[in-house]
């Protein structure tokens, strides 16, 4: 070999290092891109979740109060029914005397043309 072909050879090795050069400097935007996107990413999933997590603790924190609300709701249709069930049971006694006694007292009410007279201010 001789100095020429050396020379002419070492100068296309230069030219095949540059272009490689070139190639491996021409990722580096993209690969800067794809990080970026890759954070931008990673931050969205981020608030995300925490969106979901807030979103699951109010909604328990809602079902718990609906069902304090329920059971208070059925305890006072127990009370109803219960009240009911007696005063169905006073009618189907045919106590007549009784039950004029606690339509009275109880319920308010008065015979037509009947006065009543309260006491408003009683001292003891």
């Amino acid at each position: 070999m001789t100095t020429q072909d050396i020379e002419k050879t070492v100068e296309e090795y230069g030219k095949d290092i540059e272009d490689t050069e070139e190639i491996e400097e021409q990722p580096a935007a993209p690969k800067k891109k794809v990080r970026l996107a890759k954070k931008i990413f990673v931050l969205v999933a981020l608030c995300f979740s925490v969106y979901m997590a807030i979103t699951i603790i109010y909604d328990k924190a809602e079902i718990a109060k609906l069902r304090s609300e329920t059971s208070e709701i059925s305890r006072q249709i127990d009370e109803e029914k219960a009240q009911n069930d007696e005063y169905s049971r006073m009618l189907d006694s045919g106590e007549k005397e009784y039950m004029k006694k606690i339509a009275i007292d109880k319920l308010g009410y008065a015979y037509p043309e009947e006065r009543r007279f309260y006491i408003v201010n009683q001292n003891k």
